[in-house]
């Protein structure tokens, strides 16, 4: 009885052992090739083929969207304001309402910055398997309503938020 014991231990702590060694995770890839694959593999002839029925409905999906892709980071409205930490820094991205904001008037390189992110934070949604024809709803989201609407007869224009513009004028 004892052997058959033994020998049951035995074999469960080799069993262990080999079952270790293979579990041995490959090491995650750093945000530097994540944006050089996305690059990679990113191709803008991708998104000539997207067509929506009207802007409306290409808004509406990229409010849904934006709501669980990107406010976390850029806010419900879009000035940078989520508030996500990472590795314990706060995450600052621009505001979409500043006058110097890059990708307002450039569609196909916002589609790009969508699916290649950035090193600082900001994800490779291509590489997370958001269609290109969702990358083109969130961009035709933030465009045609977070931009066009909030900026239009905007008093500041800081691309603050409303009420950091108003708390920063008071004092």
């Amino acid at each position: 009885m004892r052997w058959i014991v033994l020998t049951a231990g035995l074999a469960a702590a080799a069993l262990g052992a080999a079952c270790e060694t293979q579990e041995q995770e490959e090491p995650r890839p750093t945000q530097e090739e994540e944006v050089a694959q996305a690059t990679q593999v990113y191709d803008p002839a991708a998104f000539d083929t997207v067509d929506w029925a009207s802007d409306s409905a290409a808004v509406a999906r990229g409010r849904d969207i934006f709501k669980w892709a990107c406010a976390e980071c850029h806010g419900p409205e879009g000035y940078g304001d989520g508030g996500r930490v990472v590795d314990g820094d706060t995450i600052r991205p621009p505001s979409f309402h500043a006058a110097d904001w890059s990708y307002a008037d450039d569609p196909d390189a916002l589609h790009e910055k969508v699916f290649v992110g950035n090193t600082l934070g900001m994800p490779h949604w291509g590489l997370r398997q958001m269609r290109p024809r969702d990358i083109v709803a969130v961009e035709r989201y933030i465009r045609l309503e977070l931009i066009d609407e909030s900026d239009e007869g905007s008093a500041t224009g800081t691309g603050e938020a409303p009420a950091a513009a108003a708390s920063d004028s008071q004092g």
